[in-house]
């Protein structure tokens, strides 16, 4: 006899499915939370939004004119772990250079991101190939840049010598972290612009035995390391050389940089420089102000001529100290001209009529001057300065120069033309001013380098900065979001689920 079944009661059969599909829901409500967890980290850079408040994706001109220059693909691996200080501002930097390169219609840049806690069969193999973690890896064809985090950051060593020089490129000061100042645009713009260059790195034949500053120093005011690394990211390879005994300066000298010279040449020393710019040298001079050389009267035959006098400006930082702000029309000053060079006591520089005749003369260009205020300094050792008509020489000065010869020579003749930049002093370049972000020595220096070596792709500086609005969790916000996935929710629908029964009930 078939049992009756009281109106509200749940049959057995139907009790045993209720807790079956019970448990089952709880089930796929746990499995379908840790998957929306799992989810969500994976997706971090898609559901992260950063809004731009100020042109913050934007790229300097140096960069947009390495990027046109660039066919084909680059892929870019970003190895480093999304949780890293400086993940989203190099996720940022390389959707800007990603969006850079379609604006201009040159390189088309890949960006994959291998995060070392999820990606590793990835993370093992790029550590297998001696790749570190926290770089950026640039490959195109067969060829293959590395950028570490060490490269897009200046070293705190520079940044502690900086503090105590007053600059605001500290940890704690404007435009600076707790990591140091991050230059992410510089060293991803020489990474693509090195592997359109051939496989070989160019020679930067660093000149010693006249007194010139060392390429090796590390002091942290005075030395010159950080530009020689900042040429070694530009793809150059920088070589010592001594002239005494040697031929002819060597072949594969992609420019040869005089930094700083303080004694004199010998004539044999001369004439292998001379012999050098005739047959298409490339070479860059950085004067010590009142140091007789002898390399004068080869710049004079070129069109710049060496003044004795010592640049002043009203425009100073320090009072002892030049700010230059008016650029040339040059390819090398292209994109600079809403900057500052910072100068100690640079030597003032003119054009002159070469002694080169002929069509074909050197095209002198004069790079950076003062206002129409600056003016040379025939007696710069006395303070105040004040400008005398009688012996000083009315402004406005040039603190740098170019001169070059063979340009207008037709594209598919075979012949280098010689190029020649001498800029007023050396000490612009050492390590406490290049710390700074509040100037553009470095930019304008490795724009003429680049110049000079053959890569017209002027420059400016990267201004960077934070005003963007990012919008999504941190891993305070991960930690919630796990939690109310995990608990949160089943709790809730158990909670209505109470609601309900009791509501029948009564």
């Amino acid at each position: 006899m078939k049992k009756e079944i009281k109106r509200g009661e749940i049959p057995a059969s139907g009790r045993k499915a209720l807790r079956i599909t019970t448990v089952l829901s709880v089930v796929f409500g746990v499995v379908f939370s840790f998957l929306f967890v799992v989810l969500a980290f994976r997706l971090n850079e898609v559901l992260t939004w950063e809004i731009p408040v100020n042109r913050v994706l934007r790229v300097s001109e140096r960069t947009r004119g390495v990027l046109a220059e660039t066919q084909g693909t680059i892929r870019v691996t970003c190895f480093m772990d999304r949780r890293h200080l400086m993940f989203r501002p190099i996720s940022r930097l390389l959707r800007g250079l990603r969006h850079a390169a379609r604006t201009v219609a040159g390189a088309e840049i890949q960006i994959d991101y291998v995060d070392p806690r999820w990606d590793l069969p990835r993370a093992t193999r790029l550590a297998g190939q001696g790749i570190p973690e926290n770089a950026l890896v640039f490959s195109r064809q067969r060829r293959r840049v590395v950028v570490t985090l060490d490269d897009m950051l200046t070293p705190k060593s520079v940044l502690r010598a900086a503090e105590r020089n007053g600059s605001d490129a500290t940890p704690s000061g404007r435009g600076g972290n707790i990591l140091g100042v991050f230059r992410g645009e510089t060293a991803c713009a020489a990474a693509i612009a090195r592997l359109s260059l051939p496989a070989e790195r160019m020679a930067a034949y660093w000149l010693q035995g006249h007194g010139e500053a060392p390429f090796g120093d590390y002091n942290e005011r005075t030395g010159f390391s950080d530009i020689t690394r900042e040429l070694v990211r530009g793809g150059f390879e920088v070589k010592p050389l001594l002239l005494p005994g040697k031929k002819e300066i060597p072949s594969d000298c992609g420019v040869l940089l005089i930094v700083g010279a303080r004694n004199s040449f010998a004539k044999e020393e001369l004439r292998l420089l001379e012999v050098f710019l005739r047959r298409g040298g490339r070479m860059l001079c950085l004067l010590t102000p009142g140091a007789g050389t002898g390399l004068e009267g080869i710049f004079e035959q070129w069109g710049i001529r060496v003044t004795p006098y010592i640049g002043v400006s009203p425009a100073t930082l320090t009072g002892r100290d030049v700010v230059a702000t008016v650029f040339g029309d040059h390819v090398i000053s292209r994109g600079l001209a809403s900057s500052s060079v910072i100068f100690g006591a640079p030597a003032c520089l003119q054009a002159v009529e070469s002694a080169s005749g002929g069509e074909d003369r050197p095209k002198v260009s004069l790079l950076l001057q003062t206002g129409a205020d600056g003016w040379g300094e025939s007696t710069p050792a006395g303070v105040p300065r004040t400008f005398d008509p009688a012996a000083d020489l009315a402004g406005p000065v040039a603190f740098a120069a170019v001169s070059e010869q063979g340009a207008n020579v037709a594209k598919d003749v075979v012949f280098r033309p010689t190029r020649l930049c001498v800029i007023g002093e050396s000490d612009f370049l050492t390590n406490g001013l290049l710390a700074s972000r509040a100037n553009a020595n470095r930019d304008f220096f490795m724009n003429a380098v680049s110049w000079i070596a053959g890569i017209d792709t002027g420059s400016a500086p990267s201004l960077g900065g934070d005003a963007v609005l990012v919008t999504g969790l941190t891993r305070k916000g991960w930690i919630g979001l796990m939690a109310a996935a995990a608990a949160g929710l089943p709790a809730l629908v158990f909670l209505l689920f109470l609601a309900v029964a009791l509501k029948r009930r009564g």
